[in-house]
């Protein structure tokens, strides 16, 4: 099958013949429909401690058709045709991140228990909003308690703008997002958005301007040094921080200043398959729709060129691979 293959740090990725993933009793193949590009790719591209081994095909957000059902899959639950996607794991192993081959190719095989159907309901290019919108959701309700709340999003990217989503669905009463690119405040308030902070500027002064309040609650999705103790420092008193964005270097903060203030600082990472399948639930409902963020569905072959794109985005949010093309 083609893949798109990852060559090493500063290479680009390339189309090669990879072998088709062989399944196991208790595994799925899968024929994928589209495929979302991540910024955990581009992470796990660059030379530091997340970069990929050599030879890894990336990819974890995908939507595909289930072509062969292991032995050991209780009967009728899954059969060949059912569309579908899954959590990029099987076991302790990780889809598109080194461990298994990922959904920049033709194939990509999941454990069943971790997969969920695809309502007819739901095209090819939203079913693969299904995974990003999870990590938003996974982290929004870690959060414990956004309702009524002031949130201030830092980082307009495509987790960013899940995590806006889910703010405001849970019943914030104000979103506010800091970002200094203008394609992307464009992109948020194509979703409703219309609330900004500039990152240059004093974002504490600007959002208490707003919405006058200091966030109580606030989703780092940025990953940079010294954002973190950025927000301890504009966080009222037992303000909220959660850190989302991958930061891959070392970072400092000051334990007292968020000491003083009772603050709670949590990470979050992933999902659970509830917040799949609420995503997907939402969706259908027509509760939710981040369809909006989708600015490029590009074929395999185009992958080299749109992955190095992304390393310095101009006016892309999410890509899409289509691997019906």
């Amino acid at each position: 099958m083609k893949a798109a293959v990852f060559q090493g740090p500063g290479q680009p990725l390339m189309i090669k013949d990879v072998a088709t993933p062989a399944i196991a009793d208790n595994e799925m193949l899968v024929k994928v429909r589209r495929c979302g590009i991540c910024g955990t790719d581009i992470h796990a591209s660059r030379e530091g401690p997340f970069m990929a081994p050599v030879d890894t095909v990336f990819g974890h957000e995908f939507i595909g058709d289930v072509v062969e059902v292991g032995s050991g899959v209780p009967a009728g639950i899954f059969v060949p045709g059912d569309r579908v996607t899954s959590l990029p794991f099987i076991g302790e192993k990780v889809i598109g991140l080194g461990d298994i081959t990922g959904a920049y190719s033709e194939y990509v095989k999941v454990g069943h228990e971790l997969v969920l159907k695809v309502p007819d309901a739901l095209d090819d290019n939203r079913g693969a909003l299904i995974e990003p919108l999870a990590v938003g959701l996974h982290s929004v309700k870690m959060a414990e308690g956004i309702a009524e709340k002031d949130v201030l999003i830092i980082g307009a990217g495509p987790i960013g703008l899940a995590c806006a989503i889910w703010s405001r669905f849970f019943g914030a009463r104000s979103v506010v997002l800091s970002e200094m690119s203008p394609t992307r405040m464009d992109m948020a308030r194509t979703l409703g958005f219309t609330q900004f902070v500039d990152p240059a500027g004093d974002v504490g002064e600007q959002f208490n301007a707003l919405t006058q309040a200091a966030p109580a609650v606030q989703i780092e999705c940025v990953g940079a040094p010294g954002i973190l103790q950025a927000c301890i420092e504009r966080a009222p008193a037992r303000g909220v921080i959660m850190g989302i964005g991958v930061c891959d270097h070392p970072d400092e903060i000051v334990p007292l200043t968020a000491f003083l203030k009772e603050l709670r600082i949590q990470w979050a990472v992933g999902y659970d398959k509830d917040d799949f399948q609420f995503a997907i639930d939402m969706m259908v409902a027509g509760r939710v729709d981040a369809s909006a963020m989708i600015t490029d569905v590009v074929s395999l072959d185009q992958v080299p060129a749109a992955f190095e794109a992304l390393r310095s985005p101009s006016n892309q949010c999410k890509v899409l691979i289509d691997l019906t093309r």
